[in-house]
Formats: structure tokens, sequence, C-alpha cells
């Protein structure tokens, strides 16, 4: 729901004339017509895009956001959302959808009061609650003055464990080429990208307790009640054969 500057498609290097606005004016969302407006990536992931026209994204509505994300999440087990750094209606309402609202900060005087005042205007539009909230560190280092615990009792929000590194260098040459999602298995900030997914509750772990395939499942009992939706893999038949191409990213 970044509608003007979510640039997904940059960072794995896709091309595609479809996007989410395609869907915006439509007001039952078939799963051909999903499977339509979704690029399917190599890695498996669907791909719902921003529009390449920033200003199209005024077509969005609330009311169109909120269909948009219910056709997502009868389809796929999980789902992201990008919302990107402004508010609009359109991202409200999938902030005020999802099971888990991740806000990013990082550990600066100005982004911290930033998060904080966007954890205070959900609460004020009644959007979600602070505690209902979980903050990831980004860009950390532990000489930062400013530390986690310090995040949290400022936003009010719950912190994640995990904190994505400050180690550009590790990612440049990825995002560069577009192949973000080729970046080394060793990178620290993949590391934490995956400890992270393994805090929410959407990394199936295997016997031996590593991360199975790297494969992203959204657990149905217990993880998270009255589950609405995540980035993930099309739903299965109960024959087990599935029902289209992989996930949906966009990013919350």
């Amino acid at each position: 729901m970044d509608l003007q500057t979510g640039d997904i498609a940059s960072f794995l290097d896709v091309q595609f004339r479809r996007s989410l606005v395609d869907l915006a004016l439509i007001t039952d969302i078939s799963p051909r017509v999903l499977s339509d407006a979704v690029f399917s990536h190599s890695t498996g992931l669907a791909l719902l895009l921003a529009p390449g026209e920033g200003e199209r994204g005024e077509e969005v509505s609330d009311r169109s956001a909120r269909q948009i994300v219910s056709a997502l999440r009868t389809r796929y087990e999980i789902v992201v959302i990008d919302c990107g750094g402004q508010m609009n209606g359109a991202n409200a309402a999938a902030v005020e959808m999802a099971d888990v609202a991740l806000l990013v900060t990082t550990p600066d005087v100005v982004a911290v009061r930033g998060a904080k005042r966007v954890v205070r205007m959900w609460e004020r539009l009644q959007i979600r609650k602070a505690e209902e909230t979980i903050t990831l560190v980004n860009r950390f280092t532990r000489n930062t003055e400013i530390q986690p615990p310090l995040i949290q009792k400022i936003t009010g929000t719950r912190v994640a464990s995990a904190a994505v590194p400050a180690n550009f260098k590790e990612l440049q040459a990825s995002i560069d080429s577009g192949r973000l999602h080729e970046l080394d298995a060793k990178s620290t900030v993949k590391q934490a990208l995956w400890g992270l997914a393994g805090e929410l509750g959407i990394v199936k772990e295997s016997a031996t307790g590593k991360k199975s395939g790297g494969a992203l499942v959204k657990r149905n009992s217990g993880a998270f009640k009255n589950d609405r939706g995540s980035i993930g893999r099309p739903r299965r038949r109960r024959d087990g054969s599935g029902r289209g191409p992989g996930d949906s990213e966009g990013t919350r």
C-alpha cells in the first residue's frame, strides 16, 4: 500500500504492466482476476506491485484496499503489505486488518520520535493500539546510545528481539543488481530477517531446529487467533495440489 513510492519491483528486477490499481475499481475480485494482477516471481513469490505512476495511487480508496486485502488473504497463507512512510485511507485500512503490524525504525532520536508519532496517530484514529504493534529496529549497532529497551519505552510498543544490523555493504551489490533474493545465506542481515520471521511465527522449523528449506508458512492454529492473512504460498486444496503461483509480497 505504499502507492506512490513503493518499488519492490526494483529490488527483484521485475517489469510488469499490472499493479494494485488495476484491482481498485473491481467490486468482485475473483481468483482469476487476482492471478492476472500479480507477478509470479521465480522465487515463488506473487507480487502485487505499486503503480508505475504514483498519482494513480489516489484511485485506491480504503474500501477498495479492504477488498484487495480480503481477496489476498483468501488465496495466500501469508501476505506482507508495505504501507510506506505516509498514512492514507488505503494503508490505514491495511494496518487495521493486519494480524501483525510491524513498525520499522532506526536507533536515532528523529526516527524514534517519528515512530512514536505514528503509534499515537494509529491510536487516535483507532487503527491499532500501541501494545498491538511490534517495532523492528533497522540499521542496529550495539554501540548506539539508543538501544531497543529505550525504543520500547518511548513508543509503548513491543520491540522485536531480532534487530537488522547496520551492514549495508552486504546488501549493496544485491540491491544494485535487482537480485536481493540472492543475498548470501551467511549474510548477517538475512539471518536477522529469518530470525524475525521465526519470532513472528511464519517460519516452519524442522525437527533439527533449522528453517525448513526457507519455506514461509502460516501456522493455522495458536500463533495468530482469527488469522486474517499474511507472504505465503497459495492455500492448497485438500488433495494437496496448489491453486496457483507462489507468495504475495507487499509489505507492512
